[in-house]
C-alpha cells in the first residue's frame, strides 16, 4: 500500500513538473511529451522493483512512429513499455481518465488522446485525432480493452485499429508477467521480473479487414505468451 501511495505522489510531481515545460513541448517538436512520459516510467519501475527483460528492439526503427498493439495484464503494462520501447510515446486512454483533474488536463496536453468506448462516434473522432499526431509520435494501444485476469489473452477488438487504415506500421508487443505485479483491482504492487517481446512491424493487408486485422495481431502475441506461460510454469 505504501508503494501505491508514493506512486500517487510520483506522478502528481510529473503532472506539475510537465504544465510548467509545456512551452518548450512545441518547442521540442514534441519529444518532449515522450522524454517525460519515459522519465516517470522508469522512475516509477524501479521504485517498484520492477524489472523488464526486453528482447525484439532490432525490429524497431528510430525516429519511426507505429501504432504500438499489446496484450493488457495489468496498470503497470504502461509503464512497462513506456519505459522499455524506445519510441516518442503516447496512449490511447479511456475517457474517464481525462476527468481526473489537472492530471487529465496534463494528458490532454501532451497530446494523450481519450477514447469513449461507449460513444462510437465520440470514439472515431478522437482517432481521427490521433491520426494527425501520429506525425510525430506512436501511439500505445491494448486491443482487448480491458486487463487480463489470468494471465491469459483476450479477444482483441478492431476499434482502435483504424488507424492502420492510413498505412501506419503496427508494432505488436507481448507481455508476460505484469499481472503478477499489479492484479485487476488490487492496490498492492509486487516486485518481480517482466518479460517482454517486440515482434517486426507489420500493416494491414491489401485486402485484409481491420477485424481479420485484429485476429491476425491476437494470435501472434496470444500464440507467444502462452508458449511462455507453459515454459515457465
Amino acid at each position: 500500500m505504501f508503494r501505491f501511495f508514493l506512486i500517487i505522489l510520483i506522478v502528481g510531481f510529473y503532472v506539475i513538473l510537465s504544465l510548467c515545460l509545456f512551452p518548450f513541448y512545441i518547442l521540442s517538436k514534441r519529444k518532449l511529451g515522450g522524454i517525460i512520459f519515459k522519465h516517470c516510467s522508469l522512475i516509477l519501475l524501479k521504485i517498484c522493483g520492477v524489472r523488464c527483460k526486453t528482447e525484439g528492439l532490432e525490429n524497431i526503427t528510430p525516429g519511426g512512429t507505429y501504432l504500438v498493439a499489446s496484450n493488457h495484464q495489468s496498470i503497470a503494462d504502461i509503464p512497462l513499455i513506456g519505459a522499455h520501447i524506445p519510441l516518442n510515446m503516447r496512449v490511447l486512454a479511456k475517457k474517464e481518465l481525462f476527468a481526473i483533474p489537472v492530471f487529465g488536463q496534463a494528458m490532454w496536453l501532451y497530446d494523450f488522446v481519450a477514447i469513449d468506448r461507449k460513444n462510437r462516434r465520440s470514439a472515431v473522432k478522437s482517432l481521427e485525432r490521433a491520426e494527425k499526431k501520429m506525425k510525430y509520435c506512436s501511439y500505445l494501444v491494448f486491443p482487448e480493452g480491458t486487463r487480463s485476469r489470468d494471465g491469459h489473452v483476450g479477444k482483441f477488438k478492431s476499434g482502435a485499429l483504424i488507424l492502420t487504415e492510413n498505412g501506419c506500421k503496427i508494432l505488436p508487443v507481448a507481455l508476460i508477467g505484469a499481472d503478477k505485479i499489479l492484479k485487476a483491482g488490487d492496490l498492492n504492487i509486487r516486485s518481480g521480473e517482466v518479460r517482454l517481446k517486440i515482434f517486426p512491424p507489420t500493416q494491414i493487408g491489401e485486402n485484409e479487414t481491420r477485424q481479420e486485422l485484429a485476429e491476425r495481431l491476437q494470435k501472434l502475441i496470444s500464440d507467444y505468451v502462452e508458449s511462455e506461460i507453459s515454459l515457465h510454469q
